[in-house]
């Protein structure tokens, strides 16, 4: 007989990530399973520890990254095993420096504890690339030319 996972808290990590500070990395992480794995279009990192350092990475090097409109896209699947949810990420690439936000979602499988064992980020990386000088204009140059023309 298959063990169904036991639910999750949704609502709990879902505030946990909106009130996500510096101080407040281990209250999110205690959403994970110890051996959890985590990706995103940059990096993919396994163990607990690990996400907190990506937590950690993010707030030492962005001004004032913050995660809002945290929602679940649907229903989770008919196990209780996979949640869908969406965010918009705030920040800045430095103090001073405009806002930028960032639409994404993220995928969550659950373990049996109902713990989260992989965390999937999708987002488009490309938005955030262009906004950097080296490789800001190649990357409007290659959008451009693989993108459709909206103007039409």
């Amino acid at each position: 007989m298959k063990t169904l996972p036991s639910a999750m808290d949704i609502a709990g990590f879902i505030a946990a990530a909106e009130a996500l500070t510096q101080n407040s990395i281990e209250q999110l992480s205690a959403f994970y399973a110890e051996d959890c794995r985590f990706s995103d279009p940059f990096q993919t990192v396994q163990g607990r520890r690990r996400v907190q350092a990506v937590y950690r990475d993010m707030f030492a090097h962005l001004d004032r990254p913050r995660f809002a409109q945290v929602r679940v896209l649907g229903a989770p699947d008919h196990q209780g095993r996979e949640v869908m949810i969406g965010w918009d990420f705030e920040f800045s690439l430095a103090k001073g420096r405009p806002r930028q936000v960032i639409h994404g979602c993220s995928r969550l499988i659950l373990n049996a504890e109902g713990k989260i064992q992989e965390h999937i980020d999708y987002w488009d990386a490309s938005r955030l690339m262009q906004s950097f000088p080296l490789v800001g204009p190649v990357i409007g140059w290659i959008r451009k030319k693989i993108g459709h023309d909206t103007s039409q």
